[in-house]
């Protein structure tokens, strides 16, 4: 399935931008339509790319005009969806981890919970929510969306927390018809440090356990560190191919447009004060800035259905926007985790190792033998492989082959279980015979 989601991406874009279009009450809760899609295809089983591509378009454009028939019930549905995302990540996160959007098992990415796609297409339906249910109800959705964004046995999106405590920080703000001077916004600044401090220390003091309980627990020096490395990476990946700085570009120079045009909207004031957050917090920026673009479209046909200006220059972006799509995702296909063509003799001197970089295993885990992108956290330090199977007084061998195929078997000390997805038993003997091969007795 994982092969389709470039596809499914650029079929999500052009769905919302047609309820943009057709229906601009439906397009803001598209993100949220197109997660439970992506969600209910993977509990389903479908994988085949033409049903999947074919129900993603559908089953979102569907569930989003569903969930608009009613202005005053769109802050329950949105609460709703909230709720049973929650519980969806909590009970089952193998169907999370498979899903054509959001976490995946390969590619190198974080294969639980919620990343930076998710998070960004969820914005727009949580602020809308937001704005019909006034500054009332605006603390308990707060709170209902960062459990299901940061609770570590949920979204555990730490950087997610920090972009919706900001975006619904402004939106009060906004909701109470307060400028944004900097003295207000150094108010909000501080609010949502002390929130997120607040979660996460929650979060870890009822057991929680995550990448963003650790990174916190050890202090500034290595939160700083980990906002420096996720910059670097950020530019890194912003800037590695042409097309990726002219996606960029255009979906900046569309938010300007957006921002700009019209009168000033509190959803999408707080839509853009979020996607500025997120561009600081997370690693993926044309991600990030792509649809937040498409989302702050949304939210501005939403505000101004019935203003004639804003619907050319909506129109416009809408315009920009397909192009960008079509030049990010419909020219190159879906990038595959592994390359056809592997320089040097990676695959055939060493096939574990191609296997541990194909599956992503270094993003969560640290595995010197992998090379230097293996530095992952998230994960027991594989390079401890033979203490840990000391410790469960197990052979190497058949503990690193138990811990693939099993992986709550062994849980070591300070690691949550149900983490790592159980579809790794799905690997075929050679691959395993391979993978226990490299992990066991690694070769360069």
């Amino acid at each position: 399935m994982h092969h389709d989601r470039g596809w499914v991406t650029v079929v999500v874009v052009f769905t919302t931008l047609l309820l943009i279009a057709v229906a601009p009450r439906a397009a803001v809760l598209a993100g949220a339509a197109a997660v439970s899609a992506s969600l209910l295809l993977s509990w389903a089983g479908a994988t085949r790319m033409t049903v999947v591509l074919v129900a993603m378009a559908v089953l979102t454009a569907g569930l989003a005009v569903a969930g608009s028939l009613r202005r005053r019930f769109v802050p329950l549905v949105v609460a709703g969806f909230l709720a049973a995302l929650t519980v969806m990540l909590a009970v089952d996160p193998e169907s999370n981890s498979l899903a054509v959007l959001g976490a995946r098992p390969d590619g190198g990415g974080r294969f639980y919970g919620i990343g930076n796609q998710v998070e960004t297409l969820l914005l727009p339906p949580v602020l809308v929510a937001g704005a019909i249910a006034g500054t009332r109800w605006l603390i308990p959705l707060a709170a209902l969306a960062l459990v299901a964004i940061g609770w570590s046995k949920a979204g555990a999106d730490g950087g997610g927390v920090v972009v919706f405590a900001t975006a619904l920080g402004v939106l009060g703000l906004r909701l109470r018809e307060l400028a944004l001077t900097p003295r207000r916004l150094a108010v909000v600044a501080v609010a949502v440090v002390v929130v997120t401090l607040a979660f996460v220390g929650l979060d870890a003091a009822l057991g929680g356990s995550s990448h963003v309980t650790r990174a916190v627990g050890t202090g500034p020096d290595s939160l700083l560190g980990d906002l420096g490395h996720r910059l670097h990476l950020s530019w890194a990946s912003a800037t590695d191919h042409w097309y990726r700085i002219l996606i960029f570009l255009g979906c900046f120079a569309v938010l300007v447009l957006l921002g700009t045009i019209g009168r000033r909207r509190a959803t999408v004031d707080a839509m853009i004060a979020a996607l500025v957050v997120s561009l600081l917090v997370n690693d993926t920026p044309v991600d990030v800035i792509g649809l937040g673009a498409l989302g702050c479209l949304a939210l501005v046909r939403w505000e101004s259905v019935d203003s004639r200006p804003m619907r050319r220059g909506a129109m416009t972006a809408a315009f920009a926007l397909a192009v960008l799509a079509l030049a990010g995702c419909g020219k190159t296909g879906v990038v595959k985790p592994l390359p056809e063509t592997v320089v040097g003799t990676v695959q055939a001197a060493a096939p574990g190792k191609a296997i541990f970089i194909a599956q992503g295993c270094g993003s969560c885990h640290t595995f010197k033998a992998a090379g230097p992108d293996a530095q992952g956290t998230i994960g027991p330090d594989l390079d401890k492989l033979a203490a840990y199977a000391k410790t469960a007084n197990q052979p190497l061998p058949q503990f690193v082959h138990e811990s693939i195929v099993n992986p709550d078997k062994y849980i070591q000390k300070g690691y949550p279980k149900g983490v790592m997805p159980k579809s790794y038993a799905s690997l075929s003997p050679a691959d395993l015979t391979a993978l226990v091969a490299f992990l066991t007795k690694p070769q360069g």
